[in-house]
């Protein structure tokens, strides 16, 4: 498993890029609907940093009720120009996926309130 650590400083920044609820007004005469959460993170390396983006999808198959996106950017400060130089050849995006760590268990969690935020006040179970 990768040290985090080892990479980036300890303080970092986030900011909320984008929250939507679009409500779909089409009928669904379907017997069954099966909700969806997608989740994708995209890292690219900049100067002395690492910018991240973390998106969450929530929507149904087939269309009908909802659908909602939440995305998150992130940016992490690499330790030193040796670091940073280093860190241009790994895949932050998987690491990241793939590795508990709490730059995105921060963001996720944020994402998952939003929702269910977003859900309740539009008169749904919040998910």
């Amino acid at each position: 498993m990768l040290d985090f650590n080892k990479y980036f400083n300890e303080e970092y920044q986030y900011t909320l890029k984008r929250a939507s609820y679009t409500q779909i007004e089409k009928r669904c005469d379907c017997d069954k609907l099966e909700l969806k959460i997608s989740d994708s993170v995209d890292a690219a390396v900049r100067e002395n940093c690492l910018e991240v983006i973390f998106e969450r999808r929530v929507f149904f198959k087939p269309e009908a009720l909802y659908s909602i996106r939440v995305c998150f950017a992130l940016t992490l400060t690499f330790r030193d120009t040796d670091i940073a130089r280093d860190g241009k050849s790994m895949d932050w995006s998987t690491e990241l996926a793939r590795s508990v760590n709490p730059y995105l268990g921060n963001v996720v969690s944020r994402a998952s309130s939003l929702i269910a935020a977003l859900t309740s006040s539009y008169g749904q179970q919040p998910l």
